[in-house]
């Protein structure tokens, strides 16, 4: 059967006639499409059923207002996004979700330094998170200094600016990483370069914090970069068909990701330590929102820092660029926690957090609106941990329960700004948590063992012909029903990538369905998609992997990573069959590895035993060689670096080990 299809007169002039404005002969010239009448109908109705009386938030947000950005370089990010400057819910964009584009103005309207409570300051708006910042006797800590370095340092800058001089200057007395994920260190090298900075001050981190920030950004780095690429939308604009929002916050700075290794982990599952006069209650609670995370309570403050286990939106339990799947129960069990301990007993004021604008009890009322947010929070989590399995226990499988656990979702969280779905949503955490107890599989039969991507389409569209396939998805687009038409055009795209009206179908299908997202990576996943479906272009991926990541990551990952890289075919047509040390004679440690059976092993030693090549170098020079900045040979010759036994080896399993480039297909691209 012939899957090629020349569409109908009718659906043509209908698919033409919508085309009509675009142009996709590259990114340069990229625009998205108009919001059908289905999808500004879908949205008004939204926008109808939210809750936009409560402006707490907003208020929240405006309230310690210290000095805005204005022009400071340290506002640069709401530059981005100056085409938000004066909407308002009564100018509700077609192409944008309302709650979304809500979040989005409720992130746009933070940018400057705010006081928290005497002695706690926050600069917020300056990039993805917080940067928070606590005054100690002779200077101040800074708490998660941003993303990238060119943020953190005009941040701090800015800061000073505005902040009391203590002993004529602003000095940095301690730095502290909240968790290990790419927002809450990457400008820490600003940081610690300033003329500020203490000599031997302290840098404090969770426990296992650089074992686990490798592990996300090393062993899966080339894939969770590209995969990241829809996730954050890395080729949309900053505009109402592109990127509105980044849900913790308005977008990420630009610039350098850096690291600065922690001078102490926090091993203890909570330990009172003191950074120039200040105490901080630092507690580990690993597996929530990230697998190495510390929350803090200042006792002089009666402030808790939450780090991320809550912000103004329902978080992820599955992240979409990839990580390992979160713990919604304990995630649960340490809010309970903190609420107890800290929040019903009275021992804080309030709390502030690695996102969004702090929480105030107001001492005028008897209420404690720091306990309802909490457990607010708390109560979302809750529910999609206890109803997902409640409805797995049922039978509703893992494909099922997203839907499923949308239908009952309780109003009090519908009705809650703080509880959308922002950056998690119901459909996507739910299938996170059934994956995490039950797995992937659904245990129907033709799933066990199933047909490839592009096999499974082509039956489908062999069986009902490319015709009836692509009439079908048209009648479906018409009514506004986008996501039955993307289930059949996709197949069409799988089986015929090549086909450009089956390609703009899709993209036109997937775009819908982007403007009616509330969550923000489901709006940059299918805009993405769209743009890659016209285009044809797939762009560099995001590199997670720093330089400083990369330094700070132990050899034993790094062996890990070569073992992921090994081509095993490659390696059983050179029948590799030895084993090896690598010795690093400046930290005095050593590592044994075999490569046997189209495989690498390896494990760190005390001592080693007899081996077939033993390469003795040391970790900066090993870095070197990882960041392509010299190579062995190189250092050999140098003599900075030494081989005892057969040298050839190491070079037999060079030349196995593939490199990744990121520029692999999540949709299928044209093949000519």
């Amino acid at each position: 059967m012939n899957t090629r299809f020349s569409p109908s007169i009718l659906s043509l002039a209908i698919l033409v006639s919508f085309s009509a404005s675009a142009d996709y002969a590259n990114l340069d010239s990229y625009q998205g499409k108009p919001a059908t009448s289905h999808t500004l109908n879908a949205n008004a109705e939204l926008a109808k059923q939210l809750p936009w009386q409560d402006t707490t938030a907003f208020e929240r947000t405006q309230r310690g207002l210290i000095a805005e950005f204005g022009s400071h370089e340290a506002g640069e990010l709401k530059n981005r996004f100056q085409y938000m400057s004066g909407m308002s819910q009564d100018e509700l964009p077609s192409s944008v979700n309302p709650s979304l584009w809500r979040q989005g103005m409720l992130n746009y309207a933070a940018g400057g330094l705010y006081k928290v409570t005497d002695g706690v300051y926050q600069i917020r708006g300056a990039d993805l998170s917080n940067m928070t910042i606590y005054r100690t006797d002779n200077g101040y800590v800074i708490h998660d200094p941003l993303l990238s370095k060119e943020a953190a340092e005009a941040s701090w800058e800015f800061a000073k600016m505005h902040l009391p001089a203590i002993n004529g200057g602003h000095q940095i007395t301690g730095m502290i990483y909240s968790h290990m994920h790419a927002d809450h260190f990457g400008g820490s090298r600003a940081i610690i370069e300033s003329d500020d900075f203490a000599t031997g001050a302290p840098i404090y981190a969770p426990k296992d914090f650089i074992k686990e920030l490798a592990d996300e950004n090393v062993i899966a780095g080339t894939a969770m970069s590209r995969r990241a690429n829809y996730q954050y939308g890395t080729t949309l604009d900053n505009n109402t068909k592109g990127i509105v929002d980044n849900a913790l916050g308005l977008g990420t700075s630009r610039g350098q990701v850096t690291l600065v290794a922690p001078t102490h982990e926090i091993q203890e599952r909570e330990k009172l330590i003191t950074i120039d006069g200040l105490e901080f209650l630092a507690i580990n609670m690993p597996g929530a929102e990230a697998p190495a995370e510390i929350v803090l309570y200042v006792p002089e403050y009666r402030s808790l820092n939450t780090a991320e286990l809550t912000y103004d939106g329902m978080h992820n339990i599955y992240t979409f660029r990839g990580a390992k799947v979160r713990d919604s129960l304990i995630w649960t069990k340490y809010l309970t926690e903190l609420k107890l301990r800290f929040v019903d007993s009275g021992l804080v004021d309030n709390i502030h957090a690695a996102h969004s604008a702090p929480v105030w009890n107001d001492p005028t009322t008897d209420a404690n609106e720091i306990a309802e947010y909490m457990t607010l929070q708390r109560d979302n989590y809750g529910f999609i941990h206890n109803q997902s399995m409640r409805l797995a226990n049922h039978g509703v499988s893992i494909n099922d329960v997203g839907r499923e656990i949308e239908k009952i979702v309780p109003q009090s969280q519908l009705d809650t700004w703080h509880t959308n779905g922002y950056h998690g949503s119901y459909s996507h955490n739910a299938r996170a948590v059934v994956n995490l107890y039950l797995g992937y599989h659904d245990l129907n039969p033709v799933n066990t063992n199933p047909l490839q991507t592009k096999d499974k389409s082509c039956v489908y569209v062999e069986a009902a012909g490319a015709d009836t396939l692509y009439k079908a998805g048209m009648t479906h687009f018409e009514k506004g029903e986008y996501q039955h038409a993307s289930q059949l055009f996709n197949d069409l795209v799988q089986c015929d990538p090549n086909n450009i009206e089956y390609r703009f179908a899709l993209a036109d299908s997937f775009e819908q369905q982007g403007y009616q997202s509330e969550t923000m990576a489901w709006r940059n996943s299918y805009l993405q998609g769209a743009v890659e479906l016209r285009t044809g272009e797939i762009q560099p991926s995001i590199k997670l992997a720093s330089p400083d990541v990369i330094a700070n990551t132990p050899t034993g990952m790094f062996l890990d990573f070569v073992a992921v890289k090994l081509n095993a075919e490659k390696a059983e047509q050179a029948g590799l069959n030895f084993n090896f040390g690598v010795v690093h004679p400046d930290l005095d440690e050593k590592y044994y590895g075999e490569v046997s059976n189209s495989n690498l092993a390896n494990i760190e030693v005390t001592e080693l035993p007899t081996t077939d090549v033993t390469l003795s170098i040391t970790k900066a020079d090993l870095t070197q060689i990882v960041l392509g900045n010299t190579t062995l040979e190189a250092l050999i010759k140098s003599g900075d670096a030494k081989v005892e036994g057969n040298a050839e080896l190491l070079q037999q399993l060079a030349g196995t080990l593939d490199e990744f480039d990121g520029m692999f297909e999540i949709l299928p691209m044209p093949t000519k």
